[in-house]
């Protein structure tokens, strides 16, 4: 399923989640890679721990290709 609009996603997937997804794309907008993303991550608290950020990192690479608005 392709998200068109945010509410979309949110009504599918979750607000956290949406959080998760665009500040990930912000990052990667700014240039960084996938390892210099995975460890701002960590660093800003926005995952809690390694296992956390290995599953929401899947999931934005899952859902990434899907989400058309950004």
């Amino acid at each position: 399923m392709d998200y068109t609009t945010k509410e979309q996603f949110i009504a599918s997937k979750g607000l956290r989640r949406l959080g998760l997804v665009e500040y990930i794309k912000g990052l990667e907008s700014k240039g960084l890679n996938k390892k210099e993303v995975q460890a701002e991550l960590l660093v800003n608290d926005v995952v809690k721990s390694p296992r956390m950020l290995d599953l929401d990192y899947k999931f934005y690479e899952e859902v990434a290709p899907q989400i058309k608005w950004l």
